[in-house]
């Protein structure tokens, strides 16, 4: 068991309840605080050491989230679409109860790397450890029902889906899998007066009708069964910085639109804007909080070929970086967020999120806002908000403390101090 209790798991789509502990305000809706990071993936030895800095952090909200990149098994049996696995050992699993996770979305890229039986095996221990689970299941049924959790008199629905994901990990019918929702590229020449032939395109999306109205269904579902609905989303183009594409702008808002009042984004590794939308917080993409990549783990010839960058590569795949054996990623993946959500009333009141970052060791640490290293990603994360014309602004005014760190809060941008 993690640190709330586990009250029941009600329907074979494995809906969850949980209840808040010590910190939740009781029946009136009134001070709960959620808390929101992004991928997780853990794969050493002692895997309690990434969260040791920030335990008491991820302590503080009454229902903590994240995204479980990844599966997890000493025997996996990869599904034939699966392109550079991430399987952990089995061990590192029970991290995340540990760590105080509540939920975790599972719709995701790699959530099939092991094969269907070891994602449904991860499920069950999970659920286990009173950690609930969203976005896939043994069945597409499953994989689109909600967990519901309870914390301070407010009952939370937390639906998940993935937009990236190799072809045949979307569950069908009773097929295993993760909740799908999917776009169409559409390119367009660059300019309409000239012909360009071998120029980058425009690129939008069309929504792929099914998996829309699906989503629709389930909000519509969720709204009936809880007080406040969060909707989580893997998407986004993980090649550019700070860039949105139409594709989750449409969605988030959409999801708003419909009833939805947190959206919360991932699978960037490199953290997005954030904004206001009707009154309601999104955060497009919170990164990667903890992410271990282990290249010895990838086939030999495959890591061969990749060149070892240095940190004034543009850069923003996956290849070795000098003194990072655990992120071979660009230098700006290493900063990440908690991000949080005050409610009041049952309703969000004020968002915003507490700056982190990684070390060499891939270990997840907070960092003061007013520091150098903490100022590196406010003014990152605000960046992205005014580049991308979202409806949000860091609050330079102040600061707000969770568990003793220092976080920054977002502000509509026509109400920035």
């Amino acid at each position: 068991m993690n640190r709330r209790e586990l009250l029941k798991s009600s329907s074979a789509a494995g809906v969850l309840a949980l209840v808040g502990g010590a910190g939740s305000a009781g029946a009136s809706g009134h001070d709960v605080l959620l808390g929101f990071v992004g991928d997780l993936l853990i794969d050493r030895d002692r895997p309690d050491e990434v969260y040791a800095p920030v335990r008491d952090l991820l302590a503080a909200p009454d229902v903590l989230f994240g995204n479980m990149e990844g599966a997890y098994s000493d025997d996996p049996r990869s599904v034939p679409s699966a392109g550079a696995a991430l399987v952990p050992p089995a061990h590192n699993l029970d991290a995340l109860g540990r760590a105080g996770f509540d939920v975790l979305s599972r719709a995701n890229n790699h959530i099939l790397d092991g094969g269907r039986e070891v994602m449904l095996e991860n499920r069950r221990r999970l659920h286990a450890q009173g950690v609930a689970t969203c976005g896939a299941g043994g069945s597409l049924e499953e994989a689109r029902a909600p967990a519901i959790l309870e914390a301070g008199g407010v009952k939370i629905a937390f639906l998940a889906y993935a937009s990236v994901f190799p072809r045949g990990f979307e569950a069908r019918g009773s097929l295993p899998g993760l909740a799908p929702l999917r776009a169409h590229n559409f390119y367009q020449d660059l300019s309409d007066d000239y012909y360009l032939p071998g120029a980058d395109p425009r690129v939008s999306t069309v929504p792929y009708k099914p998996d829309h109205d699906n989503l629709a269904a389930d909000i519509a579902s969720a709204r009936e069964q809880a007080d406040l609905v969060v909707a989580s989303f893997h998407w986004g183009d993980h090649f550019k910085a700070h860039h949105l594409t139409d594709h989750e702008l449409r969605t988030a808002r959409g999801c708003i639109d419909q009833g939805v009042d947190i959206v919360v984004g991932h699978h960037q590794h490199v953290l997005r804007g954030m904004e206001w939308y009707r009154d309601r917080p999104v955060f497009y993409g919170l990164g990667h909080f903890v992410f271990d990549i282990r290249l010895d783990r990838w086939p030999e010839e495959v890591v061969a070929s990749m060149p070892v960058l240095d940190d004034d590569s543009d850069f923003y795949g996956v290849s070795p970086r000098k003194g990072w054996p655990l992120m071979p990623l660009h230098r700006e993946a290493r900063m990440t967020a908690l991000g949080y959500v005050r409610l009041a009333g049952g309703r969000p009141s004020e968002f915003g999120f507490v700056p982190c970052r990684l070390n060499p060791e891939g270990v997840v640490r907070a960092v003061d806002p007013e520091t150098l290293e903490g100022r590196e990603v406010v003014d990152y994360v605000d960046h992205g908000c005014s580049s991308q014309k979202l409806n949000g602004r860091v609050d330079r005014s102040g600061y707000v403390d969770l568990a003793g760190h220092r976080g920054a809060r977002i502000l509509p941008a026509e109400q920035e101090a």
